[in-house]
């Protein structure tokens, strides 16, 4: 029988020829075709089940659910949310001014818990809340709006109380996933979120990055001078952008200015329509201040977007023709052109604190 010549032939392993060879009647040729076909249908049948788990997983990461908490200033919410977006579940809580770290620990409990009774498929829970935080340790280091809070360790509670994996971030942070993922700036290459309401916040988003700085006290833009020797501003320093541009820098410097104690935005920027000369005066400053800002965040780390969210949106119509006006003026040419300012989507909070469960971050 041909199949005793010792006949060589190229194959990913001769042993098994030779073997195949020799215990066979088959001729060698036939033999070596066979264990060619074996070898190639096992790799393509290796290959084929990584795809199937590979497309499996997939699947399973867009049915999966997350929980996003967002602390507000007079609010607590929580949702349960899809990876595409979709809310399935709300819950909200009013604050109370005198929680201490107890207190409010069992109200994220409290608000958490009838989500994780709809369904059983969540697989973490991302929170936002104002800085200063400490992503590091999780914790909340201080609050102004709860003032009893000092070093509130919300992610060792939730983390014990729930199970599940949790993130933690600056509600500004969370609001500039927001946008990435779900917004206006979905899947922008390099994206800055400012938001407008009681304070200043901003975020940024490089190649689908989250910049965190030092344990998640990066991108305070808030708190950077425009005016030196300025108005004061909450933080105790001089000539921020947030004493001249957000709500309690509106109110604080109109009672400085008139002794009236307006009792929210929404009535200065009726003021401002209605043409008060002072209310339209430290408007106006405000949005130069704004404009300046965003000057610097131009020149600095050239976003493509620059998003605006927030209260006071509510008012873009007396905003955004200025900044666009302002952004040919006083940006280099370059920059300004490729530059694009927009007003936001209407993008909940608790989603953004979602999409920290499944966001990469960088320092």
């Amino acid at each position: 029988m041909i199949s005793n010549v010792n006949i060589v032939y190229k194959l990913p392993k001769p042993s098994l020829k030779v073997s195949l060879g020799r215990c066979t009647s088959l001729p060698l040729f036939i033999g070596t075709l066979l264990l060619y076909l074996i070898a190639n249908f096992c790799r393509f049948f290796t290959r084929t089940v990584e795809k199937i788990c590979k497309f499996s997983r997939m699947v399973f990461m867009q049915q999966a659910e997350y929980i996003g908490i967002d602390v507000g200033g007079g609010s607590l919410r929580a949702s349960l949310v899809t990876k595409k977006g979709t809310i399935l579940a709300e819950n909200k809580l009013a604050t109370e001014p005198s929680w201490d770290n107890q207190a409010f620990c069992e109200a994220l409990a409290q608000l958490v818990e009838p989500l994780t009774k709809t369904k059983n498929n969540y697989q973490a829970i991302g929170i936002g809340t104002p800085g200063p935080i400490d992503i590091d340790k999780g914790e909340i280091v201080a609050s102004g709006n709860l003032a009893n809070l000092k070093h509130t360790p919300l992610v060792s509670f939730l983390t014990q109380q729930f199970s599940v994996p949790v993130s933690f971030n600056n509600d500004a942070n969370c609001a500039a996933l927001g946008e990435y993922h779900f917004g206006s700036g979905k899947n922008c290459p390099n994206l800055v979120v400012l938001t407008l309401g009681t304070g200043l916040g901003c975020g940024w988003v490089q190649e689908g990055e989250l910049y965190n700085g030092w344990k998640g006290n990066g991108m305070e833009i808030g708190h950077t001078t425009v005016q030196l020797n300025g108005e004061e501003c909450s933080c105790g320093q001089r000539g921020c952008a947030e004493a001249y541009f957000s709500a309690s820098g509106f109110l604080r410097r109109m009672k400085k200015e008139t002794g009236r104690k307006l009792d929210s935005a929404e009535k200065f920027f009726q003021l401002v329509r209605q043409n008060d000369e002072i209310a339209q005066e430290i408007f106006s400053e405000g949005l130069e201040a704004l404009a300046a800002l965003v000057r610097n965040l131009s020149h600095s780390i050239n976003p493509e977007k620059i998003i605006l969210v927030g209260g006071l949106t509510a008012s873009a119509d007396l905003i955004l023709p200025y900044l666009k006006k302002r952004q040919q003026e006083i940006i280099f040419p370059v920059l300004a052109k490729r530059l694009e300012l927009q007003i936001g989507g209407k993008v909940a909070g608790t989603l953004g604190a979602a999409a920290l469960c499944f966001s990469k971050s960088k320092k």
